[in-house]
């Protein structure tokens, strides 16, 4: 894994066939973000710790070039939360408008009780692909991806 500073570049130059490389951008305030790539068309942001008032604008500073970037899939990894709040649930509602409008999915995966609940109580249960980890969000966004045409 990769270590850099918040607002560094996520992810080192590499060459075309080489894989991508995870970024962790902890630091103080309640919060930790994690990035990596594990396809070329999908990204995972690990989110751990509080989303609130106070936090919520550093997730809003690494969110926004992944959800402009070419990536199909953003997966949101909320299993570390500790407290969701509703400055973090709107915005990832507001993640999930700007993703729908460049025909990005975006995907959950869910995390404490506290977590499940507010995605409950936003109606997020309904709407947005939910998976239990990582890896299960993964390989579904995968084999959604590849199974798609050629060009």
């Amino acid at each position: 894994m990769t270590t850099v500073a918040p607002g560094a570049p996520d992810t080192p130059q590499r060459g075309p066939t080489e894989p991508a490389q995870s970024a962790d951008t902890s630091a103080g305030n309640g919060l930790a973000l994690r990035v990596g790539r594990p396809s070329s068309n999908s990204i995972v942001i690990g989110i751990a710790g509080e989303l609130d008032t106070t936090t919520a604008p550093r997730l809003h500073e690494l969110l926004a070039p992944r959800l402009s970037s070419r990536a199909e899939t953003v997966i949101l990894d909320l299993s570390g939360l500790r407290f969701l709040g509703v400055a973090g649930l709107e915005l990832l509602a507001h993640a999930r408008r700007v993703a729908d409008g460049r025909s990005m999915t975006v995907c959950i995966v869910d995390g404490p009780v506290c977590v499940e609940r507010a995605l409950r109580a936003a109606g997020w249960h309904r709407v947005v692909p939910t998976f239990g980890s990582v890896q299960a969000a993964v390989a579904e966004m995968t084999g959604r991806e590849s199974a798609q045409p050629l060009p």
